[in-house]
């Protein structure tokens, strides 16, 4: 433990770069600087306690021990032992004026770490790590050690084991009961590789914890590779990370407790408060103390129990003046600086209120002490205990002090958990409770007679009807019986109106233009900033748009100062930039956001991660005069502009606040700027010929002098004119196509605003709930964690298989469902109470199940909106597989040979029973009820009925809670683009296709939380709670900010899985019935993806399947199936006849010619449109291609991990290995690259990549980048298809799964 410590001046930033030397030493100029500041002011005492108060913070968080002598100043390096023993030394002794750091404390670690040391000096062999790496992180340091990888044994999995375990002993000893993170890496640095594997989360863990969850998270990892891939999993290092609190503080040594557990050893006062919560605190237990002293309990009973707000005044008073008395004036949260300054003001000689402080967190596990800053290490008179919950403090006081008052505390107690019952308010945690979504429309009551006439005639109080005369309430009754009106009558439009809130036009756009080319590492450097924002009326409407650019290499930060300068003019803003999440806004956080905080601060509550994307944020201005306000000119008309401000009073003078909010509009717009442009019909089209980018360099592209005589002769200021147009016309662009969509959703969908929109997840569920959902009506209820973890476990995907392998030289036939989810979503799905099914309900349907008539008339009875989990085992190994199950992290359709437990929908679970392929054995369920339909009278499982298509059988099913919101958004969207209005039928394609996937939102990810990141200050203790919730997967620091990966569950609601897992099935059903009607006709099913079908049958030869699959022989209706052939022949006309005739051919010639073209192709394809031949790679990797009547051809393709189409040669490479010679000369390139490159065996295609990496992961990797870097990488693609066993043949035959 004497080892210095190593920082970097990039870890430690600007107070640690004079502080300590590069080696991590105590840097003897910043000593020399310190005696000279502290020699200079010895005799002014105010400057004197400013200066150590800064001095001692900074020194203490960095390691360092401070005395001051009356001569000067010495430093200590508090991780040396031999320092820190000289360090308490040269404190304790008479010349000693000040001293930084607590003498008991630093004596106290000293003993500690000696006989660590002393333990760990006996053991032999004990491994060295090749690197260690330590760095200051929110008060507290983070070691990382990285150990080599190496081959102990010839087993994989015991291997990896034995590192783990070596690597464990080494370090673990030297950090008993702090907090652990293991990584295994196949690079040289795991902490800077985001694919490592391990256990991300920093908990306090002994080594067999380590070894267990190691051993499970490899598990799932090496079952997503197959052999041949196991050059995924040849690792290299082994990193340890571990997280040690704050120097002198204390952190995990207490136990988690439960607030009933708590209750045993503190009174824990229920005194809440927005402001002073600390100081309350202190005062709340001075005064309990002091009437504990009196033996007289009748003053305690009075204030306590018979006129409690005696207490509440009391304590209010007496922590307002505490407050004055330490001249604290800051309105922002208390903070350990505080705590410090109280702590140290009762830190005086003779002074009877000497104390300490002791921090909990949420679970009552102790996170530090707070103790005077020259404390000598005797015992202190006072202890405060106080447990911090997100910021906000709690007191707490021992009972051993309250003896006396017990009885009245105990009394206290009861009443305060009678008046909880009268609320209703449950002890039972908020997650584990079904709550019902209680969502409905603002009204406004139009008719104020008819709630008279309600208040007097319609109103029952405890059963019986009570006459009210309105005019004669108070206000709040008033507002309470208004309630109950529209809680009624809201949706009658005689009495009330919908309340709809004014449109916000307070948007803006921007874009960045930034270039890598001729930067060290291909780090993107910005040089163009411009942004377009509506200016508006007073009365909110858009008067113009107004464009303004930034150049240079600070562009980033002169828009930030043009930002400040007209925050009054700019507050309340939304500002969007095209893939702003992954791009745009990374630079700003780069260049300025986390680095400067001199204006703009990142409200980190507003932060919202998704993906890898930053969606949004806000940043707020700090205080400030105003320096300029636009004056707006309309007309004769001109005016001030005042916006969304929120005012202060700083020094006499009206200050200054506004806040402008950051999002993404590629999350609400799907689809790149240049088609949306096209689509949205805008002035500014995007311009994509005026930037070569490939000639933009570092070198050139902030422009230059100009030749004014002939300036288009200048490079540098041809490329800085041409992307200054290129941005203008991006910004533009985006602003006319947000403000044509914003007033478009406004007039559409009741008023919603596009600013309260993250998504178009989020714009669909709005939609919903604002049009559509009726509580009322049984309801949609938000599941808590153990029906959410139930009904998820059956929540699948789409099912995308191959069924042949290889190539197919005979016509093949390509089908697609028209919105397969807004079709199937319209059906019956789970609503109403979830609610277990009980045993007697479960054996009660097994035996009916055993005794089963054909038509399936035994379970009628039981036929619920229900989530189940079954046991189930084929019988029919010839038929296609029903069910999906996860092998490996991949979504199998298997046979099972021996029993396997699987969650369904139910009506799956009916529709496998008609089929006959499996047994059943039900063995759990949730049910949804209420809602109109509880019971049924037809059966979906009629087996005659399904062999002839009968559509009747789904006729129970077709009416759902979300029918009419799906039907209303498709045939708007299809009337929209019928018309010409592209914003219309944009906004309604976004709600249609979104209207499923919200329901299935997963709030706690993987299990161990969702992965998120949150920003925060450097200095803000929250971070402390967060370790000691076992959340913090990984950190870094970057300028003023941390950045903290967590795995924390999402604070969203009104979500329900079982629907989402409802609609999924019911899209797998409807796909599963057209395979198997193709296999029913002996005919062969090649590849099936989610909604969509390769297959050699021609469907318009069967009727009975024209029927049932494609009812209107166009697949233009809502869940028909069309042919895909025929939009790619039609695109080949298309494109030709236009090419011909030229781009502006009128409808009224293109449309005849085009018909003209397409039927003699289906002529010749005898009455349906067919491809040539095939080739099927695996999932997601196919080629299919037709040769047209005119000798051209056309190519469906699709190949997962390539960016470019590959051709149908290339496919065939893969199958055949025709094109060698290109494949070993690409190998060979990509050895010349990367020496450590070798080739599989096997046929493969290679393409080279450039991408733009800057994820959330390397915000937290060591070195906190969040610059953006181009970076070259090598992508393979070959035949490995694992969903099914290939045959010679090339068919491919279901998995038959065994229990272990």
């Amino acid at each position: 433990m004497g080892e210095k410590v190593k920082q970097t001046t990039s870890d430690l930033k600007y107070k640690t770069i004079y502080m300590r030397n590069k080696d991590g030493s105590i840097s003897k100029g910043y000593i020399d600087k310190l005696r000279k500041q502290y020699i200079s002011i010895q005799k002014d005492k105010s400057k004197l306690q400013t200066f150590l108060n800064k001095e001692y913070k900074n020194a203490k968080e960095s390691g360092v021990g401070l005395v001051f002598t009356s001569k000067g100043v010495a430093g200590y390096d508090l991780f040396i032992s031999k320092e820190r023993i000289s360090y308490a030394k040269t404190a304790k002794k008479k010349i000693s004026k000040f001293h930084n750091v607590n003498i008991g404390d630093v004596i106290n670690r000293d003993n500690k770490l000696k006989k660590i040391d002393e333990k760990i000096s006996k053991k032999k062999n004990l491994l060295k790590p090749k690197s260690v790496k330590r760095a200051l992180i929110a008060k507290g340091i983070v070691s990382n050690y990285i150990f080599s990888y190496d081959d102990y044994t010839e087993d994989f999995m015991d291997n990896i084991i034995t590192n783990i375990e070596r690597a464990a002993l080494a370090i673990l000893p030297r950090h008993k009961d702090q907090r652990v993170s293991v990584r295994l890496s196949t690079k040289q640095n795991p902490f800077a590789d985001a694919n490592s594997f391990g256990v991300s989360i920093y908990r306090i863990m002994d080594i067999d914890e380590i070894k267990e969850m190691m051993m499970k998270k490899i598990e799932i990892a090496v079952a997503r590779y197959d052999a041949e891939d196991a050059i995924e999993l040849r690792f290299k290092t082994v990193g340890i990370s571990v997280i040690a609190e704050p120097y002198g503080q204390i952190l995990g040594a207490g136990g988690h407790r439960t607030i009933s557990t708590a209750a045993k050893s503190w009174y824990v006062s229920s005194q809440t408060s927005r402001t002073n919560c600390f100081y309350r605190c202190i005062c709340i237990h001075n005064r309990l103390l002091k009437l504990n002293k009196d033996e007289d309990l009748d003053k305690a009973h009075d204030e306590l129990i018979t006129d409690p707000q005696t207490f509440r005044n009391a304590i209010t008073e007496n922590s307002k003046t505490l407050k004055q008395r330490l001249k604290i004036k800051n309105t922002r949260a208390t903070d350990d600086n505080d705590i410090q300054l109280f702590v140290d003001a009762n830190y005086k000689p003779k002074s009877p209120n000497k104390c300490e402080v002791i921090i909990y967190n949420n679970v009552f596990e102790k996170i530090r002490t707070i103790r005077p800053t020259n404390w000598g290490g005797e015992k202190l008179k006072n202890t405060y205990e106080i447990q911090m919950i997100n910021h906000h403090y709690i007191s707490l006081v021992r009972w051993y002090n309250l003896n006396n008052l017990r009885t009245v505390l105990d009394e206290v107690i009861q009443i305060q958990t009678l008046k909880a019952k009268e609320l209703e308010i449950s002890n039972v945690d908020i997650e584990d409770e079904n709550l019902l979504i209680d969502r409905e429309p603002d009204w406004e009551i139009i008719d104020y007679d008819r709630v008279r006439e309600f208040c007097k005639n319609e109103i029952w109080i405890k059963g019986e009807r009570t006459s009210i005369d309105y005019e004669k309430q108070t206000a709040s009754a008033k507002s309470k019986y208004e309630k109950w009106f529209v809680s009624r009558y809201g949706s009658n439009p005689e009495y009330c109106k919908r309340f709809i809130e004014p449109i916000n036009h307070k948007i803006a756009a921007y874009d960045l233009e930034a270039t890598p080319n001729g930067v060290e590492g291909g780090m993107f450097r910005s040089y163009r900033l411009s942004f377009a924002y509506n200016v508006l009326c007073p009365k909110g409407s858009i008067i113009r748009k107004k464009t303004i650019t930034f150049g240079g290499k600070d562009c980033i930060k002169k828009w930030f100062d043009w930002l400040y300068t007209n925050r009054k003019l700019m507050g309340g803003y939304t500002l969007y930039a095209h893939n702003g999440g992954k791009f745009d806004v990374m630079l700003l956080l780069n260049d300025y956001i986390l680095s400067d905080t001199s204006k703009w601060v990142l409200e980190e509550s507003s932060l919202i991660v998704l993906n890898g994307a930053y969606l949004s944020f806000t940043l707020t201005s700090k205080e400030g005069d105003i320096d300029t306000i636009e004056t707006v000119q309309h007309g004769q008309t001109s005016w001030t502009v005042k916006n969304n401000i929120k005012k202060k009073e700083a020094k006499g003078e009206e200050a200054i606040e506004s806040d402008i909010t950051f999002r993404d509009s590629m999350r609400l717009l799907p689809g790149g700027l240049k088609k949306l442009c096209e689509e949205f019909d805008v002035e500014h089209k995007k311009l994509s010929e005026v930037v070569n980018f490939d000639e933009v360099n570092i070198n050139n592209c902030y422009g230059g002098e100009v030749n004014k005589n002939k300036p288009f002769s200048d490079e540098k200021f041809k490329i800085e004119l041409c992307n200054l147009v290129y941005c203008n016309y991006d910004v533009l662009g985006l602003i006319e196509i947000l403000n044509k969509f914003n007033q478009c959703v406004y007039d559409e969908c009741n008023g919603i605003k596009i600013t309260d929109c993250i998504t178009g997840a989020s714009l669909s569920k709005k939609h919903y709930f604002n049009t559509f959902y009726d509580k009322r009506n049984g309801g949609v209820y938000n599941l808590n964690k153990e029906f959410d973890e139930f009904c998820r476990s059956g929540y699948y995907g789409g099912r995308c298989e191959a069924f042949y392998i290889g190539e197919r030289t005979t016509k093949l036939y390509y089908y697609d469902f028209t919105s397969l989810y807004p079709d199937v979503g319209r059906m019956f799905i789970p609503y109403g109470k979830p609610v277990r099914m009980d045993t007697e309900d479960i054996e009660t349907w097994n035996e009916r199940y055993k005794s089963n008539t054909e038509d399936g008339t035994n379970l009628q009875y039981q036929l619920k909106k229900a989530m189940v989990k079954v046991k189930v085992k084929t019988k029919d190994f010839d038929a296609l597989p029903l069910h999906a199950i996860k092998s490996g992290q991949r979504l199998t359709f298997a046979h099972f040979e021996d029993w396997m437990e699987i969650t369904m929908w139910y009506r799956e679970l009916l529709y496998g029973i008609s089929l006959d392929i499996y047994e059943y054995e039900l063995v759990d369920g949730i049910n949804f009820e209420g809602g109109q339909r509880a019971f049924v009278k037809t059966s979906y499982m009629n087996s005659q009925a399904n062999k002839k298509g009968d559509k009747d059988k789904d006729r129970f099913w077709d009416e759902g809670i979300l029918k009419d919101f799906f039907e209303d958004a498709v045939s708007k969207k299809a009337k929209a683009k019928k018309a010409g209005q592209p914003a219309m039928a944009q906004a309604y394609k976004i709600i249609a296709n979104s209207g499923y996937g919200f329901w299935g939102l997963n709030a706690d990810g993987d299990g161990e939380g969702r992965d998120g990141m949150r920003i925060m200050r450097e200095d803000d203790d929250y971070f402390w709670e967060l370790m000691a919730s076992d959340v913090v997967s990984n950190i870094g620091k970057i300028g003023n900010y941390m950045m903290v990966r967590t795995a924390m569950r999402m604070p969203a609601k009104d979500f329900n899985v079982a629907i989402a897992a409802s609609i999924c099935s019911e899209a797998r059903m409807k796909t599963y019935r057209f395979l198997k009607a193709v296999k029913d006709n002996n005919c062969n099913i090649i590849y099936c993806d989610t909604d969509s079908c390769i297959c050699d049958l021609k469907l318009n030869d069967y009727p009975e399947m024209m029927d049932e699959f494609c009812w209107d022989g166009t697949g233009d209706d809502l869940g028909s199936m069309k042919n895909e052939c025929l939009e790619k022949v039609e695109g080949y006309y298309k494109n030709k006849i236009m090419k011909e005739l030229g781009e502006d051919t009128p409808k009224s010639i293109l449309k005849p010619l085009l018909k003209e073209y397409v039927d003699k192709e289906v002529e010749k394809d005898g009455g349906e449109l067919s491809f040539d031949k095939g080739i099927i790679a695996g999932c997601k990797q196919y080629s299919l291609q037709k040769t047209l009547i005119d000798g051209g051809s056309i190519l469906a393709s699709a190949c997962k991990g390539v960016k470019r189409k590959l051709s149908y040669d290339e496919f065939k490479h893969l199958l055949y290995g025709n094109m060698m010679v290109k494949q070993l000369r690409d190998e060979e390139e990509i050895f010349k690259r990367n020496p450590e490159f070798k080739p599989a065996v096997g046929y493969r295609i290679y393409e080279q990549q450039t991408q733009f990496r800057s994820s959330t992961s390397d915000h937290i990797a060591e070195g906190s980048y969040t610059e953006i870097r181009k970076i070259d990488i090598d992508k393979s693609v070959r035949i490995n298809y694992t969903k099914g066993v290939v045959e010679n043949e090339g068919w491919v035959k279901p998995h038959i799964l065994k229990c272990d």
